[in-house]
């Protein structure tokens, strides 16, 4: 039999029923929580002073280096001192409470009737039956949610998000201000959830949007959990949450300390220029007629229009491109351009960017002139010093090369062009085989579970590249995109009303 309205409450508070868990009971069969709902307004009260009310208890029973070793411990293999200023501290902290406890072999901790026992669950040992009834409930939630990675799928900024939890594949509906304002579709946070009947709350979150493009990391270690365990449950989750926050840390310092780029051709080879100089015995109109099928099929008189010839009219200096059809890489492009050619006088350069090409251009132009050239030698430029010439060159035109490329881009035939080259880019690359995805195609990984959300990802991500900048590729090519894949839609900002307000 249910209490009577004004029966002390069976909780135990000491306060009337209808003063304390009865809202909390009718809440559970209510609809989702609005902005006047008094369960969120007085679990945010509660809250309010909360962590700090359980760092004394945790220094008091713990001891002060309990914080210090949990430290060590949640930050791993990268041993960063303990700085309270850390952004990730707001994951930190929730971790510290709810989900560590101290090792009985080797801890910082003397009290040994904590060893064990995770912080959350002694401070509710300690002051549960004095603890206002909602309070409870939202802290023994914790001690069951574990850390976990989730997909961002719809957000209301200021209000809320719908989560899925990436591991156990379990849609939440998040009553969440600060984060929702800058969470987009297709995000990924590392966070602990907490739930009082209707409402759940982002207890801790990683404190920054992860991009979709680090999904396949997360989809890897959701593929060695499930190849130890049958189902991944809550339980589950909570043994492994220290992979869990060794995978962070390794997006982390991804994201935020960048190794340079691997700089590659279209050819797939290291950027590595090279300049091949070259002593002529033959007369330049020689070496140009024997070297001019480098150019493909351009005509002599485009190859020779800035030519320079002598006053008896011969050709002593001329310059061309050395090129070949189409593209290994992307498809809708004719032709590549793979290096420079220079005859003048007796002297003949090439200048290619890779030592691959070098090999290949100093082979064809001996092999053309054969008695006629003489190899003498080759400049090879560092990457390093490519960057740092081109960084050097653009600081005091980067306004105007910003210009220049914002007028090209408003030309339309332009924007045309580069939108027709984006969407042959994206059709092929349904076919294209991809290291991420084990060397498979989109089209064959999206037959895989696990694989297809990596290519979902992926798509995401091209899309807000598109939008970000600015690479005219119409939307409809990823709508086809998605439909020939038979991925849902986009997902979109949620419709108001469902989510819940707060």
């Amino acid at each position: 039999m249910s209490p009577g309205r004004n029966s002390p409450c069976p909780c135990g508070s000491g306060k009337k029923y209808k003063q304390c868990c009865l809202d909390v009971e009718t809440a559970a069969s209510a609809p989702a929580a609005g902005p006047t709902d008094p369960v969120w307004h007085r679990m945010r009260a509660l809250l309010d002073g909360y962590p700090a009310k359980m760092m004394d208890f945790v220094v008091d029973v713990y001891g002060p280096l309990a914080m210090h070793e949990a430290w060590d411990e949640f930050m791993g293999a990268d041993g960063h001192k303990f700085d309270a200023e850390k952004p990730v501290m707001q994951l930190f902290m929730p971790w510290f409470f709810n989900c560590w406890s101290p090792d009985p072999i080797g801890t910082l901790v003397s009290n040994k009737s904590v060893h064990k026992v995770i912080p959350t669950a002694a401070y509710l040992s300690a002051r549960g039956r004095l603890m206002d009834p909602l309070l409870r409930r939202y802290l023994e939630s914790l001690l069951t949610e574990p850390i976990s990675y989730f997909d961002v799928l719809d957000c209301d900024p200021g209000v809320g998000m719908t989560l899925r939890d990436v591991m156990t594949r379990e849609e939440r509906v998040v009553t969440e201000r600060g984060a929702s304002r800058t969470m987009r579709p297709g995000d990924i946070l590392l966070g602990q959830l907490a739930s009082v009947g209707p409402l759940t709350m982002l207890e801790a979150s990683n404190g920054f949007a992860i991009p979709p493009q680090e999904k396949a990391q997360v989809i890897s270690l959701r593929a060695q959990i499930e190849a130890a365990h049958p189902v991944i449950t809550p339980e589950v989750l909570r043994d492994w949450d220290f992979q869990l926050l060794d995978l962070f840390h390794v997006i982390a310092d991804r994201l935020f300390n960048p190794l340079p780029p691997t700089l590659l051709n279209t050819d797939g080879d290291p950027l590595s220029p090279h300049k091949l100089t070259f002593d002529l015995t033959v007369p330049p109109q020689v070496a140009f007629n024997k070297l001019k099928h480098l150019a493909l099929d351009d005509p002599d008189e485009e190859l020779l229009e800035d030519a320079v010839r002598g006053a008896d009219g011969q050709l002593k200096n001329v310059r061309f491109v050395w090129k070949m059809s189409g593209n290994k890489q992307h498809a809708g492009w004719d032709n590549t351009l793979l290096g420079r050619i220079e005859i003048d006088g007796g002297h003949l350069t090439a200048e290619v960017n890779s030592a691959a090409r070098a090999a290949t251009i100093r082979k064809k132009i001996e092999k053309a002139l054969g008695q006629g050239v003489r190899y003498r030698a080759s400049e090879i430029q560092t990457t390093e010093d490519m960057l740092a010439e081109m960084k050097a060159g653009g600081d005091s035109d980067d306004d105007a090369t910003a210009t220049e490329s914002e007028r090209m881009a408003d030309i339309p035939e332009l924007r045309a062009k580069i939108s027709a080259m984006m969407a042959a880019h994206w059709e092929q690359w349904v076919d294209t085989p991809l290291p991420i995805l084990r060397n498979r195609t989109p089209q064959q990984a999206v037959k895989d579970v696990d694989e297809r959300e990596i290519v979902e990802s992926l798509i995401i991500q091209g899309e807000r590249a598109n939008r970000e900048q600015d690479l005219a590729t119409d939307e409809e090519v990823f709508r086809r995109l998605r439909e020939q894949l038979g991925l849902p839609a986009g997902r979109g900002t949620a419709a108001k009303g469902s989510i819940r307000s707060g």
